[in-house]
């Protein structure tokens, strides 16, 4: 299993939800400039964007955090999504 650390995990989160830097600072009220720093790595991701972007996407908080998940309590990752959702579109044309 690959191993994500948070700067990774809020990357695929950004991904999946198809938002820009922009769209997700005026989602979490965090300045576009600190969203870059931190998602290039040039800054450490603060406590702070970790809660605004669980805020903004509750059903990912635990795999942000900590890279778990626990579907049961609504806790899933940006893979279980899609993958629901590939599930839920099969059998379309």
């Amino acid at each position: 299993m690959t191993s994500f650390d948070v700067i990774d995990r809020l990357n695929l989160i950004i991904e999946t939800e198809r938002v820009s830097r922009d769209a997700l600072s005026q989602k979490t009220g965090i300045s576009y400039t600190r969203w870059t720093n931190a998602l290039q790595r040039k800054a450490k991701l603060r406590h702070e964007e970790i809660e605004a972007v669980g805020k903004a996407w509750p059903e990912y908080r635990l795999w942000l955090a900590y890279g778990e998940e626990l579907p049961e309590a609504g806790q899933i990752s940006p893979m279980t999504k899609k993958a629901l959702g590939d599930l839920g579109t099969q059998g379309r044309a």
